[in-house]
């Protein structure tokens, strides 16, 4: 694959990119041909709980007419891409070309795994496991654009990704929204560029039902750790889900097409659903409603602010009574909660993470100043004053 010249959506992006800072964040196919098998007649090996390959899993697929024809002859040309690849890096000696291999071998075999565990009954699943294995395929050949750490690959236009040293490179929801909004939507990013980041965002999610309720999720597929607690791939984010209803928030704003309000109040749905069902809201609301970034026994405070200034942003722009019922009730939890991660000399990441940085307490400071602009509530003006006098504790970088 050669390298892309930068035109087009790429230049567009890079040239969007090159004014913001940093942003914070979190085998061998066979050469037979099922055309003509009915697809009703299961295949031998097909059956739940096997842990199988990925081709395998691509001619399992089609034969359940979960995926087309197409889909799965694609998908093998990319699996069997990425199998020679990882073996010619597999025979050399040097330790880049193992990590490449490495990172080949796991985008493989999660496609496995997942079929495995019964999350490839839809065909969107598969799509986006197989964009994973190209997009690594760009990581490994040297191919795949990065500015400012995030990686933009011709496969998914607009969508940023990240590479986790020693895991792969996965796309970042959350990331991908920042690229138009830190906190809060930036007013300097031109409408063009959030409304393709929008439009992207929403061809790429992946859409869930609740109790008769439909609503997308943009998911991550990779295992995450924090503060002692695991989640399993793949995982949601309250982070993730807010700060793309605020960038479709801000894309009814600028444009005024109310099929962007439409798709904004989809995401909001996702903000009812508990996490012990499959959703982002901590499962106690006796206190308000916290949407969690990781896990409900680490609540990392930083990412339900930020979630919790989603829904003010779009409250802003709606002026609708239930937006603005859960916004308050968001406002509730953040009050009650907030005391759990102040010290009296410092403030905490999570609940079982431990002390900030110096970055993230000042990013905690920010949160806080947005809050009380979007709120007018001075109780978010005081706690952000009394965070701004704190001196950093010895050993804190």
């Amino acid at each position: 694959m050669t390298q892309p010249t930068p035109s087009g959506w790429r230049y567009g992006l890079v040239q969007l990119l090159r004014n913001l800072p940093l942003p914070l964040v979190l085998l061998v196919s066979s050469n037979g041909c099922l055309d003509q098998v009915a697809s009703h007649v299961p295949l031998p090996g097909c059956e739940s709980g096997r842990l199988i390959t990925a081709d395998s899993a691509a001619l399992c697929l089609f034969a359940q007419q979960t995926i087309t024809a197409t889909d799965r002859d694609s998908a093998r040309r990319v699996f069997a891409r990425a199998a020679r690849t990882r073996d010619s890096l597999s025979a050399q000696s040097g330790p880049t070309d193992f990590g490449n291999a490495a990172y080949l071998t796991r985008a493989l075999a999660i496609i496995g795994e997942f079929y495995s565990r019964g999350l490839l009954d839809d065909s969107a699943r598969f799509h986006r496991m197989t964009d994973h294995v190209s997009v690594t395929l760009e990581q490994v050949d040297g191919t795949l654009p990065y500015v400012n750490g995030h990686g933009f690959p011709i496969t998914t236009p607009y969508l940023a990704w990240k590479l986790y040293t020693n895991v792969g490179v996965f796309f970042q929801p959350v990331e991908t929204s920042q690229l138009v909004e830190f906190v809060l939507p930036r007013q300097s990013a031109p409408t063009d560029s959030v409304v393709q980041i929008s439009e992207h965002l929403y061809r790429y999610a992946l859409w869930r039902t609740h109790r008769g309720q439909r609503y997308p999720v943009w998911e991550y597929e990779f295992p995450w750790s924090s503060g002692g607690v695991s989640v399993t791939a793949p995982w949601l984010s309250g982070m993730a889900q807010s700060t793309i209803l605020m960038v479709f928030a801000d894309s009814y704003r600028r444009t005024g097409d109310n099929e962007w309000r439409q798709r904004a109040f989809e995401v909001f749905r996702s903000l009812y659903v508990p996490w012990d069902e499959g959703g982002v809201l901590l499962p106690d609301t006796l206190h308000g409603y916290w949407w969690e970034e990781y896990h409900p026994i680490v609540q990392v405070w930083n990412g339900a602010a930020q979630a919790l200034l989603g829904v003010g942003y779009f409250y802003s722009v709606t002026n609708d009574p239930e937006v603005k019922r859960v916004y308050d009730r968001g406002i509730e939890a953040m009050k009650y909660y907030t005391p759990l991660f102040d010290t009296g000399q410092w403030t905490l990441y999570s609940r079982t993470q431990g002390l900030n940085t110096v970055y993230y307490h000042n990013v905690c400071i920010q949160l806080m100043d947005a809050l009380y602009s979007q709120s007018g509530d001075a109780w978010f003006k005081q706690v952000a004053d009394r965070w701004r006098s704190y001196t950093p504790p010895p050993g804190i970088p």
